[in-house]
């Protein structure tokens, strides 16, 4: 029977108690992360029984992983065909495990092409849905608006533009703040770092991330590492750094190291090794505003297939691809998409490396202003709380 009031629908929801149980679905790193950090905070306020998509960093905390996200985590239009089986196959044991358990709550994280499928599933079944990180409807794919006002009930905002927008639509959405603010931080003092890592003090250091995924380090890892050869004619003992993402093996990335022995990978170190560059050159993803929190000069790169990039020329509709220039409005870091020409990238370096940091420190400060200081976390955790509270009563 279909319900008419609101008196209705509360008296529906308290007549169901908050059984504890909340699935959350992350579908890459950055996003794994960013649920880590929810579900701790959430932990600290009431008790419940985490379970989703993620990989071992939800796992070694006590999460339930359905499945591991890194068979599914990928970028661009036309490569999503080559993971059609495994996307099939997440989606499968997803919905399974949901209906198996039937959770008070489903939290999705970014991701947005297949958590919106869950979000789909999960309100057909009446089970509540909150976003957070939503899709970024602002640069493309505007229309998904009105999937996510059909099928989610609360949207919790990182970005300070999006609010506004999902206002417009009547959507209930919370601005928290980018939770990269509070946890993007050094660990090691300059000097600490570099004898840490075995490298001399006093020569230039730069930092290259070709990106977390497959398709991302084949794409970019060879482009990278010919802009690293043209800096080499130019800048003698140049340090170079490679964070290595904690969801990747190194093996991963050595087939394309080559013989370039004095490139240096690190695990667990990125933003130390950020932090302590003079440069950075990275493939555009949240390392660019990882990359700006910490103050570091930055190049960022990106090629896709040529499909994909043909279709996102058609589909995207903002200026810039990266954080950073997308919050300030206008360039910030340098954007070399898709015609990537190591030589170019290389005669930007060198202007950027011997500019320093000075140079481009209001620029960077101007994008942090724009995002504001909050605990992030911790204001996405009361969005959650009070959301269930609302729905089903007493939590306890």
């Amino acid at each position: 029977m279909p319900i008419r009031s609101n008196n209705t629908l509360q008296i529906e929801n308290l007549s169901k108690p908050f059984n504890s149980k909340i699935v959350i679905v992350a579908g890459e790193l950055s996003g794994e992360i960013h649920a880590l950090h929810l579900i701790e905070a959430i932990r600290e306020s009431i008790d419940v029984e985490f379970s989703g998509i993620g990989s071992k960093k939800l796992e070694e905390t006590g999460v339930h992983v359905v499945y591991d996200y890194r068979n599914i985590s990928l970028t661009g239009i036309s490569e999503i065909f080559l993971k059609l089986k495994y996307i099939r196959q997440a989606y499968h044991a997803i919905t399974k495990h949901i209906m198996s358990i039937r959770p008070s709550l489903v939290i999705l994280v970014d991701f947005p092409g297949f958590n919106l499928r869950i979000a789909r599933f999960a309100k057909k079944h009446g089970i509540p849905v909150i976003y957070f990180i939503p899709p970024q409807i602002w640069a493309w794919r505007k229309q998904r608006i009105h999937q996510i006002k059909k099928f989610v009930d609360r949207v919790i905002c990182v970005l300070p533009f999006e609010k506004k927008l999902y206002d417009e639509y009547g959507i209930h959405a919370t601005y928290v703040g980018h939770p990269f603010v509070n946890i993007v931080k050094p660990t090691y003092t300059r000097s600490d770092f570099i004898k840490r890592i075995g490298i001399r003090e006093g020569l230039p250091v730069i930092t290259i991330m070709p990106g977390s995924r497959d398709n991302e380090i084949v794409k970019h890892m060879p482009i990278l590492l010919k802009v690293i050869e043209k800096l080499k004619e130019h800048v003698k003992e140049l340090t170079v750094l490679l964070p290595i993402a904690e969801n990747m093996e190194y093996h991963t990335i050595k087939k394309f190291q080559g013989e370039e022995k004095h490139i240096l990978p690190l695990k667990g170190l990125t933003y130390d090794a950020l932090f302590h560059s003079d440069i950075a050159i990275i493939a555009s993803g949240s390392a660019t505003l990882e990359a700006a929190i910490l103050g570091v000069p930055t190049i960022v790169v990106y090629k896709v297939s040529l499909i994909s990039y043909l279709l996102g020329k058609l589909l995207v509709k903002v200026k810039y691809i990266s954080l950073p220039n997308i919050i300030a409005g206008k360039e910030v870091f340098p954007e070399f998409v898709q015609h990537v020409n190591p030589e170019v990238i290389a005669e930007k370096a060198i202007y950027m490396l011997k500019n320093g940091r000075d140079g481009i420190k209001r620029e960077i400060d101007g994008v942090l202003s724009n995002i504001g200081t909050y605990d992030s976390y911790e204001l996405a955790k009361k969005t959650v709380i009070a959301f269930l509270e609302d729905r089903y009563g007493t939590l306890s």
